[in-house]
């Protein structure tokens, strides 16, 4: 008996990239999920790590560099807090709405935190191949009201006055302690019965890496950017072409052009195929 084939999932994971007009600036935000929910026409979380590739054309004319947030526990911790700040703070109104009266496709969704950028959108073509930008959708931030009664959202960035910084507020939760906490080296016990114990091996045994192997008080609240790749296709050889694939956590990219006016349309998206709704993108809370 022939062996059944899988079951096509039918989902866009490839799609062409291009920013409205007029051009503002030379920073870009690619945010994934937004790209997947408006090409596929359903909801992709922001919360989940999504294996995200970016690719030029090779006719482009400037380059690209590529930024991805931090893919580390500092990163996943703190978004789980604000989470879990965000259930807390929101509970008694649930609560009292019932499930089936909130917003149907809410979303615990938070600030890039770049600043002045340029929004990357997904592009489709006509029956006379014109390119064509998918703008439509809502994508409301995560709001809570704080102990002052003032309106407030979560972001990556450095925060203002009506935003919680994510990694700023996780940075508070505790400095890693030195471990053993204390230590008595005067003198190691029965040294003078034992020749083969000796003090300072004793001592060096308690001090010596009791000190965690990175910054001990703070998480780089400050930088929750990396960088991924520069693409280009110069003139001399040397070029990029593809990010290859790569985790980007609430699906935020940021690609920074060599110029204003660069041509975004050269860019293009690949998401890997998986099990969430046809991607892969694991949970950031579970």
């Amino acid at each position: 008996m022939a062996k059944k084939s899988g079951k096509h999932y039918p989902t866009v994971t490839e799609m062409g990239l291009d920013r409205a007009t007029p051009v503002s600036s030379a920073n870009m935000l690619l945010q994934v999920d937004r790209c997947l929910s408006q090409i596929n026409r359903r909801l992709y979380r922001q919360g989940r790590y999504y294996k995200t590739k970016i690719d030029l054309d090779p006719t482009s004319d400037n380059t690209f560099t590529v930024f991805a947030l931090r893919d580390d526990w500092a990163v996943q911790k703190a978004y789980r807090m604000a989470y879990t700040q965000y259930l807390k703070n929101t509970a008694d109104e649930r609560a009292a709405l019932g499930k089936s009266a909130v917003a149907r496709w809410e979303d615990f969704r938070v600030s890039d935190g770049v600043g002045s950028h340029d929004n990357l959108n997904p592009t489709l073509y006509t029956t006379g191949f014109a390119l064509t930008r998918l703008v439509s959708g809502t994508f409301d931030l995560a709001n809570v009201v704080d102990a002052n009664n003032v309106n407030r959202s979560f972001t990556w960035g450095t925060p203002g006055s009506s935003e919680y910084g994510i990694l700023q507020e996780y940075d508070k939760s505790g400095n890693q302690q030195f471990s053993p906490s204390s230590s008595d080296v005067s003198s190691a016990p029965y040294s003078d019965i034992d020749s083969e114990v000796n003090d300072q091996t004793h001592a060096d045994l308690q001090i010596d890496n009791r000190e965690p192997p990175y910054d001990q008080t703070g998480v780089n609240a400050g930088t929750p950017f990396v960088k991924i790749a520069t693409l280009g296709a110069g003139a001399t050889g040397q070029q990029r072409l593809s990010t290859g694939f790569f985790m980007a956590p609430c699906g935020i990219v940021v690609i920074v052009a060599d110029t204003i006016g660069a041509d975004a349309s050269k860019l293009s998206l690949c998401v890997a195929g998986g099990d969430y709704k046809g991607v892969h993108a694991p949970s950031m809370l579970e």
